[in-house]
């Protein structure tokens, strides 16, 4: 990416927007590297109030992601035996070589 002080206002509000939106493609990540990226920006007096909009839902759509991909992983691993049948079918096991 390109030095943010070499950029525009507009400009980084476009890529914040679209940051955003490609988050919602099962990226999570994406999201937290567009708040990362943007802050220190967000925090000068002429930034625009899209942009911190923007990087401020990629936070919290990254917090929601961090929090349900936790939450289903200390389910599956407490609960996993109980499951049964549908577990096992949920679960990728490499098998081991010769």
């Amino acid at each position: 990416m390109p030095k943010l002080e070499k950029m525009s206002s507009e400009e980084h509000v476009n890529i914040s927007k679209k940051m955003f939106y490609g988050g919602f493609a099962f990226l999570p990540l994406l999201w937290l590297v567009n708040f990362l990226y943007f802050f220190r920006t967000s925090r000068e007096a002429t930034a625009p109030k899209a942009l911190k909009k923007y990087i401020y839902l990629s936070l919290g759509g990254c917090m929601v992601w961090f929090v349900l991909l936790t939450t289903w992983y200390g389910l599956f691993v407490n609960r996993r035996s109980a499951w049964g049948q549908t577990a096992d079918r949920i679960t990728v096991v490499i098998p081991k070589g010769l």
